[in-house]
C-alpha cells in the first residue's frame, strides 16, 4: 500500500493507493484539532476499515512545503513516528506540484502558496497531452512579484482542489526519494 500525506495548510489531505497505484482511499479534513492528532486517528480509522496494518504499507509520499510551517513539522514528525523502524519507501514532493496536478482544465497557469511576512512562494506550470511539467523554477515573491503575470493563478488553498492527494502519483517527475529520517520541511 502507498500512502500520501499533505497537512501543508489547515487541511489534512491523505489517500492511500493499492500497490497496482489504484486509489483505494481519500480524504481531507478541517478541525480544530491539532494535525498530529487528526492524522494518527484518521490513519488508525482508514486501517481498520481496510482491514490493513501499518506494515501493509510499503511506499509514503509526503508533502514537504511550502506552506504553514508548524503544521508540515508535525505531519513529518508523526510519520517519523509512525513508521518508525519499518522498512519504507519515503518520497517528499511540494505543495506547489501537488496543486497543479490537481488542475486538470487549464494549459499553463501559475501556482501560489501562502502569503508569509508578505512573501509567497509561486512557480508557473504547463500541461501538455496531460503531462505536467514546471515551467519555471520556484520562487519566493511579494504580491506584487507573483502577480505580475498574464497567466490563471490557483491559489494552493483553494478548497475546489481538495483532496490533492490522490493525484500523487502523476507527479513521479518531481518526486524525491528520502530516507525517512530526512524527511524534512522545505523552505
Amino acid at each position: 500500500m502507498q500512502l500520501a500525506v499533505d497537512g501543508s495548510g489547515n487541511f489534512l489531505d491523505i489517500s492511500l493507493f493499492n500497490k497496482e497505484g489504484e486509489l483505494v482511499y481519500s480524504l481531507f479534513l478541517k478541525s480544530k484539532k491539532t494535525h498530529s492528532k487528526q492524522l494518527v486517528d484518521v490513519i488508525d480509522t482508514v486501517l481498520k476499515q481496510l482491514d490493513i496494518s501499518l506494515g501493509d504499507i510499503d511506499t509514503l509520499f509526503c508533502v514537504v512545503g511550502p506552506g504553514r510551517y508548524t503544521s508540515i513539522r508535525v505531519v513529518i514528525s508523526t510519520l517519523k513516528g509512525l513508521f518508525f523502524q519499518k522498512s519504507i519507501s519515503v518520497f517528499s514532493l511540494n505543495s506547489l506540484d501537488i496543486t497543479a496536478a490537481s488542475v486538470c482544465d487549464i494549459e499553463m497557469f501559475r501556482v501560489i502558496g501562502d502569503f508569509f511576512s508578505k512573501e509567497a512562494y509561486y512557480c508557473d506550470y504547463e500541461r501538455k497531452s496531460g503531462q505536467l511539467k514546471r515551467v519555471s523554477q520556484i520562487k519566493k515573491g511579494t504580491e506584487e512579484d507573483v502577480n505580475d503575470t498574464g497567466l490563471p493563478i490557483i491559489r494552493s488553498t483553494d478548497v475546489k482542489l481538495f483532496p490533492k492527494t490522490k493525484h500523487v502519483l502523476e507527479l513521479e517527475q518531481f518526486f524525491e526519494k528520502v530516507e525517512l529520517f530526512a524527511l524534512n520541511p522545505f523552505y
